[in-house]
């Protein structure tokens, strides 16, 4: 294993310390900060650059993320800032992996994806088999007469359906896949990255505090448990 290898992993290791807060007991909390203090020094004595965190965390204010906001706003139940800043996480991530890999979206359609793509899972509005194409048949009725950037209808629809996808998606567009990895970025915490840096992805969830989102995560399991279990299987398996 080379000395950048090492340390890399040591880098990760001290960015992600910071879940030794969630420990009760003084003294762990205690261990957890001396380790970090070692890694942050064997950092210093290797005397390599920090990687790079993203230039610009500023969402879209265009005209079609406006009316983003409004459906969301209309359409969520929840109180607190837990579920919409996991939507503005999920933006930034998709817009972190296009950006690397030079996959051409919207920004404000990209946005709009991102903050209708759980929406299915509560809209009273909308039917389908599952909450996914629940949030597809949302998206498409809020967004009708709105400019979506020559965006590919199919793209939009795979946006849509696949984001929760766990295993890979044959033939899936880049768009599509960018989202599927972002939701998984963001469940993981940012343990899963996807070639992206520990930096940039600790900068958003920063940026976002996750609030009351866990809360929302129990309604979410709780409502597909009860309304529709196999959504599990076909949907976000399979």
């Amino acid at each position: 294993m080379s000395n950048n290898t090492i340390v890399a992993i040591f880098r990760f290791l001290a960015t992600h310390l910071h879940i030794c807060n969630w420990l009760q007991d003084s003294s762990s909390r205690h261990c957890c900060r001396i380790i970090s203090i070692y890694m942050s020094r064997i950092l210093d004595a290797h005397d390599l650059p920090a990687p790079s965190t993203p230039r610009n965390l500023q969402l879209p204010d265009d005209e079609l993320a406006r009316h983003a906001d409004e459906v969301f706003e209309r359409v969520s139940p929840y109180d607190g800032i837990g579920f919409r800043n996991h939507c503005h996480r999920l933006f930034h991530f998709t817009e972190l992996l296009m950006r690397r890999d030079a996959v051409v979206m919207d920004r404000g359609v990209a946005y709009t994806v991102a903050m209708c793509h759980d929406l299915g899972i509560v809209s009273r509005d909308d039917t389908g088999p599952n909450y996914l194409a629940r949030s597809r048949a949302l998206f498409e009725r809020e967004t009708n007469g709105h400019d979506l950037a020559g965006t590919p209808s199919l793209v939009l629809e795979e946006c849509m359906l696949y984001n929760h996808r766990l295993l890979p998606v044959p033939n899936l567009s880049p768009q599509a896949n960018a989202f599927r990895r972002a939701v998984q970025i963001e469940h993981a915490r940012g343990l899963l990255r996807f070639g992206l840096d520990a930096a940039q992805v600790e900068s958003v969830f920063e940026r976002y505090p996750r609030g009351n989102f866990d809360r929302v995560l129990l309604d979410f399991a709780w409502r597909t448990l009860r309304y529709e279990p196999l959504t599990i299987v076909n949907g976000i398996f399979f």
